[in-house]
């Protein structure tokens, strides 16, 4: 077994129990705000649609897309400890898979593919990979929507050193390079500010905008760009030709 496989095996009792604690229905509904946030602008209108979360982890994104009225939505991840405890909340439209075997069957199926820290745990040729099957697999101006860690970012060093099967960050650069040479017509990128639905969250959100004026005013003088995205993460979205 290689290390991957034995880490993803327990990805769960080894990471996330770490990072999130016991999760419920109810703990992943308080996150529900949060992605509105992030993600709201960005999912189809209609709610029809047929959504596929790769990476989907224990079913939490999927979960919050059906609670917001998207019917057609389906989750995949090679995690068994993921996907059981998935399971166990009553999450279904979930399953155990590979991604490159399951997205090779489905051509000109999906609305829309998701994959929120999923893309950075593969090397720069298998993203290569994957992103071509996932354009392959999206209908004709289809989306895809991800999440990955920033390599502009001013602290991205604690997400992206924080997950031992990481294997490369991202910038907007590289995220337009991959897109526009993997079967995508646009490439934008949004940086995942401070949460700001909340009196805490507009605290952070004030202060943080004071750090990326610090930020932008320095790289200014080193580069003469002030140009950039510093978050710790970034979201990428990609339309298909």
């Amino acid at each position: 077994m290689q290390f991957k496989e034995k880490l993803y095996k327990n990805y769960i009792s080894t990471h996330n129990e770490f990072l999130q604690g016991d999760v419920t229905l109810k703990t992943i509904e308080k996150s529900f705000p949060v992605f509105d946030f992030y993600y709201k602008n960005l999912l189809p209108q209609d709610k029809s649609a047929l959504i596929l979360d790769i990476g989907c982890g224990n079913g939490n994104f999927v979960y919050y897309l059906m609670k917001r009225g998207y019917d057609n939505v389906y989750g995949i991840d090679i995690s068994e400890e993921q996907i059981y405890a998935g399971k166990l909340l009553g999450i279904d439209q979930i399953e155990i898979a590979n991604l490159l075997e399951f997205l090779s069957k489905k051509k000109d199926m999906y609305d829309c593919i998701i994959a929120r820290d999923v893309i950075e745990h593969f090397t720069k040729p298998e993203v290569y990979d994957i992103l071509k099957l996932i354009s392959s697999a999206l209908k004709e101006n289809g989306t895809f929507i991800m999440q990955v860690p920033n390599g502009e970012g001013i602290f991205y060093t604690s997400i992206f050193y924080g997950d031992y099967t990481h294997e490369m960050a991202y910038t907007y650069k590289s995220v337009r390079q991959i897109f526009l040479n993997t079967g995508f017509s646009q490439a934008n990128c949004y940086p995942v500010n401070p949460y700001s639905g909340n009196w805490k969250g507009r605290v952070r959100s004030f202060l943080w905008k004071i750090k990326i004026f610090h930020t932008r005013f320095w790289k200014m003088v080193e580069s003469g760009s002030s140009k950039g995205i510093f978050t710790s993460n970034i979201i990428a979205v990609g339309t298909k030709l």
